[in-house]
C-alpha cells in the first residue's frame, strides 16, 4: 500500500510562485512555456500568466494515456521552459531533451536554445539520476512508496 500525499492548490499556488521567483534569480527569462500534458498543464498556464509569454501544450504521457507528440522549439525561441508536475524517472524529460537535440533531416544536429525543465515535485531517486533546472519540493517517491495526488485529479474526492 502506498502513503497518499494530497497535494494542495494552495501548495500548487505557493510552489509555482516559488519557482518563478527561483527562475528569476537565476536571471533564466523564457520566452515561450511548454506544458506537458497532462500534470503539467495547470503549473504552466500559470507561469506563462506570470511570465507574460507564449503558452505550448504539448502531448508528453509516457504512461497514464500513453501518448507522445515530438515537440521543436521555434527557431525564434533562444529560451525554453519545459514545465510538469512531477519529475518521477526523468524519462519524460530525458526523452523531450534527446527529440530536441537529435539530428533530423534536412535541419541542423542541435537546436541552437536554451532548453530548461521545471516540476512542482522531483523524485530524487530518478533514473539515472536526472534532476530538473528546477522544483519547489523534492522526495525519495520510491523508496518512501509515496503517490502524490494532485489537486487537478481527483479533485471530486480530494480532502475539502
Amino acid at each position: 500500500m502506498s502513503n497518499k500525499m494530497w497535494y494542495s492548490w494552495e501548495e500548487m499556488k505557493r510552489d509555482v510562485n516559488v519557482l518563478c521567483r527561483d527562475i528569476v534569480l537565476d536571471k533564466f527569462d523564457p520566452q515561450v512555456i511548454v506544458g506537458l500534458s497532462r500534470g503539467g498543464l495547470v503549473p504552466g498556464v500559470m507561469m506563462s500568466h506570470w511570465f507574460g509569454v507564449p503558452f505550448k501544450p504539448v502531448q508528453a504521457a509516457l504512461r497514464d494515456f500513453a501518448e507522445w507528440e515530438d515537440y521543436l522549439p521555434r527557431p525564434t525561441d533562444e529560451r525554453v521552459l519545459i514545465v510538469d508536475d512531477i519529475c518521477d524517472s526523468g524519462k519524460t524529460f530525458k526523452r523531450m531533451a534527446e527529440h530536441i537535440v537529435s539530428p533530423r533531416k534536412g535541419s541542423p544536429m542541435e537546436i541552437q536554445c536554451d532548453v530548461r525543465f521545471v516540476s512542482l515535485i522531483w523524485n530524487n531517486e530518478c533514473e539515472d539520476n536526472f534532476e530538473p533546472h528546477y522544483y519547489a519540493q523534492e522526495m525519495a517517491k520510491d523508496s518512501e512508496n509515496i503517490w502524490v495526488n494532485f489537486c487537478w485529479e481527483d479533485w471530486w474526492s480530494s480532502p475539502v
